[in-house]
């Protein structure tokens, strides 16, 4: 802490106001004899600040409480507008004496708005990377010709907070993820977050799906120790709140870890968007009370997510019809919490009886250490971050070759990127010694969390070819002999809706013809017809034209005069197909 100053400031004689070691004094220069007056108790004004663009301005202040604190808070000079009520209340929170007087208030308003300092320090709105420096809430690291502090219009509520020591949380968290993907993951995904400027790599998050008392919360509360945690919550936040208030809580962890417990508290309306959102990095466009646009929210995150069921099954809640889209599913991983041990989400005990045991031992030791891991490793990359970037992404690329099964859909080459990015953070601090892992720990962990989500994925190829097989193979099931006509029927019954017709093999299966206007509109609805058509030719699943270039084949339907084109769907498509080979 710094050594408490002498506050005494020399101030203009002609504006009446002096700063002594008691406190802020006022004094009417036109009238001699009148008292002076008490605004405040004492405290510096250390630097002017503003933004990169010469705007944001304020003023850096620190004072001491009765209990000799040190308490800094760049205050914005844009809260002086009006009655500098907030101001006030800040002031007053932190220990300072104000006088409750309205002359006085205007007189306190007066000062901080035409106080002067020689020293100037930038002003920066989020926490995150600025110029090559990293600025969280109450720490900076790197070189900067003047001070780079985090200025907000209130007093920052933040996790970011620090107990304990780094050896400590070594000692009693880190080594207990060994043997563990799952808290290994979770680790990673927390020290990765800093490196996804310095690697040009794109947001996105984890999310462990799994049964209650399988050990999710417990990977959130091992990958958020690293940045922080305290008080009842600690650094956890939860899924349920609305879009718009998940956006002030992202922009608030830029360039860090965020952690969501229970996705199933989000309503399902939103739980899709609010993914996209902070996976996509950028929160919604406003209108300012202008009229004009206001700038949107804007920030770069690695998440941790936990629920008892996926995001696309969330989405599904709603009853509208809707899915996950490719693009989401990328974005947020979704990865089985068991890790097939027995044992929940561990997969090595570390001695203890039970997995419940060890869960709970990590979850007294994270609540005692926390805060060291990620500004450790912060402060090695602002030494060379160039170098650091290069190491990543080469990292990811050597990862993800060697993951990514032959012929892998390019959305599962971008989760293997995802994971080569996390195993290359992990790796890189135990090089140096921030993490307590063997060489190859955290590639491995990250490789078993990988195949999990491949495996529970269904298998490497496109999300949009395999739900769309899935579609079409749903509709057949459910609709196969009610939505299409026997080919042969001599009972004259009128098939209601009909989407086609329905044939008997010489093997005894079933084959059908669906005609174009239910191919597109309704059986591959929310898909591309003509990829989902191709995808079940390549199977075997639907024949093609007689020359093999055309999806669609020409036949002679019951009941109509002449051939008409439509898909010709095979046996194959309920038998599973090359798909389930």
């Amino acid at each position: 802490m710094t050594a408490k100053a002498d506050v005494t400031q020399m101030v203009d004689s002609d504006s009446g106001y002096s700063m002594r070691r008691n406190g802020l004094f006022w004094k009417d220069p036109s009238d001699p004899e009148k008292p002076e007056m008490k605004i405040a108790g004492p405290f510096e004004i250390m630097a002017e600040t503003r933004d990169a663009e010469g705007g944001n301005w304020g003023v850096l202040l620190r004072w001491w409480d009765n209990d000799d604190r040190e308490h800094e808070w760049p205050m914005p000079r844009s809260l002086l507008a009006s009655d500098g009520a907030e101001v006030r209340r800040i002031l007053l929170d932190g220990g300072l004496f104000v006088a409750s007087s309205q002359s006085a208030r205007n007189k306190l308003t007066n000062y901080l708005a035409s106080a002067k300092a020689k020293t100037r320090a930038r002003a920066v709105s989020q926490t995150g990377w600025h110029d090559g420096v990293f600025v969280l809430p109450e720490w900076t690291a790197g070189n900067s010709e003047e001070r780079v502090i985090l200025q907000s219009a209130g007093a920052i509520d933040h996790a970011f907070r620090r107990q304990g020591t780094l050896e400590e949380w070594q000692v009693e968290v880190a080594a207990l993820a060994i043997g563990n993907s799952r808290l290994i993951a979770a680790i990673c995904s927390a020290l990765a977050a800093p490196l996804l400027h310095v690697a040009g790599s794109e947001s996105g998050g984890l999310h462990f799906r799994g049964s209650s008392s399988t050990g999710k919360t417990t990977a959130l509360n091992v990958g958020a120790s690293a940045w922080g945690g305290g008080g009842i919550a600690g650094y956890i936040r939860s899924w349920r709140a609305t879009s718009n208030g998940l956006e002030a809580v992202a922009a608030a962890h830029c360039d860090a870890l965020l952690c969501l417990d229970e996705l199933g508290q989000v309503a399902a309306k939103e739980a899709g968007e609010v993914a996209y959102m902070l996976s996509n990095g950028s929160g919604k466009s406003r209108a300012a009370r202008d009229g004009g646009g206001r700038r949107p929210a804007q920030w770069r995150l690695l998440f941790l997510s936990s629920g008892e069921i996926g995001l696309a099954t969330k989405v599904a809640e709603d009853g509208r019809g809707r899915r996950l889209a490719a693009g989401q599913q990328v974005r947020v991983v979704d990865v089985p919490a068991d890790a097939g041990a027995g044992h929940g989400i561990f997969e090595e005990l570390h001695g203890h009886e039970t997995g419940d045991a060890l869960a709970r031992k990590l979850k007294q030791a994270t609540t005692r250490h926390y805060g060291h891991a990620a500004p450790a490793l912060i402060q090695q990359i602002v030494q060379n971050p160039d170098w650091f970037g290069r190491e990543v992404r080469a990292f990811i690329e050597e990862f993800s070759g060697e993951a990514c099964p032959t012929g892998a859909d390019g959305q599962v080459q971008r989760v293997a990127q995802r994971f080569g990015l996390l195993a290359a953070a992990g790796e890189i601090a135990a090089k140096l010694e921030i993490l307590p892992w063997p060489e190859g720990g955290a590639i491995e962990g990250c490789q078993r969390c990988f195949q999990a989500w491949l495996d529970s994925r269904g298998g490497p190829e496109s999300a949009e070819v395999r739900d769309g097989i899935a579609k079409v193979r749903a509709f057949v099931e459910a609709h196969g002999e009610s939505r299409f006509a026997p080919w042969q029927d001599d009972s004259h019954k009128t098939t209601i809706n009909r989407a086609g017709f329905r044939r008997t093999t010489d093997g005894g299966g079933s084959e059908w013809f669906v005609f174009s206007e239910a191919w597109a509109k309704e059986i591959c609805e929310g898909f591309d017809p003509t990829l989902v058509a191709k995808a079940l030719a390549d199977r075997g699943m639907l024949k093609p034209g007689k020359d093999g270039k055309r999806l669609q084949s020409r036949q002679r339907l019951p009941g109509f005069a002449g051939p008409v084109r439509c898909y010709h769907l095979t046996d194959a498509l309920l038998a599973g197909g090359e798909a389930d080979d």
